[in-house]
């Protein structure tokens, strides 16, 4: 399954060219819920699915699917004063049953939980791209300028997570 993306180590000059310095410095935080946090904007999260799913090919050199495996994920909007900034979606086997539960937080931050410290987590470093404008995020209607992914390992399960930067982000910082 090819990856329709090309992730890179650091941000695409094209991007770091487009955003302001607080932007580029927001889009490398390691918790991107407490740096929109910090933004001193009324920060929320808008469930869009929690289900089992296909899985996604952006994820395809981080999770190394196979033909037999059943997928669950969790895409939400990341919004300041109401406006989405982030669209976000997390994937993992459904059978990665410490991640399923996790995933399952409704309109909580999977960020509260990823960085609090109770968990014997490790990070990929993150990757970036800047999706093509044919580039589909399901159950919001526009597209994203730049995206950053990382995996997460907890007892032998990885997590991927995907964060897809929207142009009413730029508008906050």
């Amino acid at each position: 399954m090819n990856n329709p993306l090309i992730w890179q180590p650091q941000l695409p000059e094209t991007v770091l060219h487009s955003v302001s310095e607080n932007a580029a410095t927001l889009m490398q935080a390691q918790s991107l819920t407490a740096a929109l946090r910090n933004t001193n904007h009324a920060f929320s999260v808008r469930l869009l699915r929690l289900s089992e799913d296909r899985f996604d090919p952006a994820f395809s050199d981080g999770l190394n699917p196979n033909n037999t495996d059943k997928w669950f994920s969790r895409d939400v909007l990341l919004c300041l004063n109401q406006t989405p900034v982030v669209w976000a979606r997390s994937i993992c086997r459904a059978d990665a049953d410490n991640w399923c539960g996790l995933l399952d937080c409704g309109t909580r931050p999977l960020g509260e939980k990823l960085f609090d410290g109770s968990l014997p987590l490790t990070r990929s470093p993150f990757e970036y791209t800047s999706p093509s404008q044919q580039h589909r995020l399901p159950g919001f209607d526009g597209h994203a300028f730049a995206a950053r992914r990382s995996f997460f390992s907890w007892q032998q399960e990885t997590l991927g997570l995907a964060e897809y930067f929207l142009p009413g982000l730029q508008s906050f910082v």
